[in-house]
């Protein structure tokens, strides 16, 4: 293979990693924002047909 083709094939891995990281990161705060909701105040949501 080129030279060339390995040094983009490793910056889509690193990208791709990068984009799983974050998305991952989100997803924990995500849960602890939730855990921290005074779920209390929650009501049902009842669409008006």
């Amino acid at each position: 293979m080129p030279d060339g083709l390995w040094q983009i094939l490793a910056l889509i891995i690193i990208v791709i990693v990068y984009v799983i990281a974050k998305i991952v990161g989100y997803m924990r705060q995500s849960e602890e924002q939730w855990q921290q909701v005074d779920k209390s105040k929650l009501r049902e949501w009842e669409d008006d047909d």
